[in-house]
C-alpha cells in the first residue's frame, strides 16, 4: 500500500510540474550528452561499408507524441526532460520540459538553470560545428491567441538571452520564435500542459 502511494504521489507530482512548463525537480535536467544526440545532425562524416548497428535507445528521449516514459529505472527519469520530435525527414529537435517560466511571465525559473547550462555547454562542445539553431517558445490554446504568440515569442528570446549572455553561445547561431498555440503536440488536445514547452531544432541537420 505504501509503495503504491509514493508511486501515484509521485505521478502527480509530475503532472504538476508539466503544468508548470516542465520538469525539473526529482526528475533531474537532462545531461549534455542526451541534448546533443538530440540534436546532432542524422547522418555525418563519408559513407562506410555496409549499415552501422541501431545505437541502443536512450531512455532520457522519447517521441513526444507518446508524452514522458515511465520513470522507473536509473536515469530514465530525465525522460520527460528531453523529447525528440524527430520524423523521418524533419531537422533534429528536441523539447526541452525543464526549461520553466514563471507564471504568466518569460522569468525563467531558477530551476530551469541546469538544463540551460547543459543546453549552453551542448551547443558549444559537441554541437560547435553546427551553425543554426531555432529556438521556439509554445503554449496551450487557453487564452487570447495574441497574447500567447507574444508570451512564447518572449520565453524563446529569454532562452537566447541566457545562452548568449551567460553561456557564451554565438547569437548569430541563434534565432528565437514564438510559435503560440499554433502547433501543438501531435496526438494532445491543444489545452494540454504538454503543449507549454520549449522546443530547440537544429536547422542544419
Amino acid at each position: 500500500m505504501g509503495v503504491g502511494r509514493n508511486v501515484i504521489s509521485a505521478a502527480l507530482g509530475l503532472v504538476v510540474l508539466l503544468g508548470a512548463g516542465g520538469v525539473l525537480a526529482q526528475s533531474g535536467a537532462p545531461s549534455e550528452g542526451d541534448i546533443s544526440r538530440s540534436l546532432m545532425p542524422k547522418s555525418r562524416g563519408l559513407p562506410t561499408l555496409g549499415d552501422l548497428p541501431p545505437a541502443p535507445a536512450n531512455p532520457a528521449i522519447a517521441p513526444a507524441a507518446t508524452g514522458p516514459a515511465p520513470a522507473h529505472v536509473g536515469h530514465a527519469r530525465r525522460a520527460a526532460a528531453v523529447v525528440a520530435s524527430q520524423p523521418a525527414d524533419a531537422h533534429p529537435s528536441a523539447t526541452l520540459r525543464t526549461i520553466q517560466f514563471e507564471f504568466g511571465s518569460a522569468q525563467l525559473t531558477a530551476g530551469s538553470i541546469g538544463t540551460l547550462k547543459n543546453l549552453g555547454n551542448a551547443l558549444n562542445h559537441e554541437l560547435a560545428a553546427q551553425a543554426h539553431f531555432v529556438i521556439e517558445g509554445h503554449t496551450d490554446a487557453y487564452g487570447e491567441q495574441g497574447y500567447n504568440e507574444q508570451l512564447s515569442a518572449a520565453r524563446a528570446e529569454a532562452v537566447k538571452d541566457y545562452l548568449v549572455k551567460e553561456m557564451g553561445v554565438a547569437e548569430g547561431r541563434l534565432q528565437a520564435v514564438g510559435k503560440g498555440s499554433t502547433a501543438p503536440v501531435p496526438g494532445t488536445s491543444p489545452y494540454s500542459a504538454l503543449n507549454r514547452r520549449v522546443v530547440v531544432v537544429n536547422t542544419e541537420g
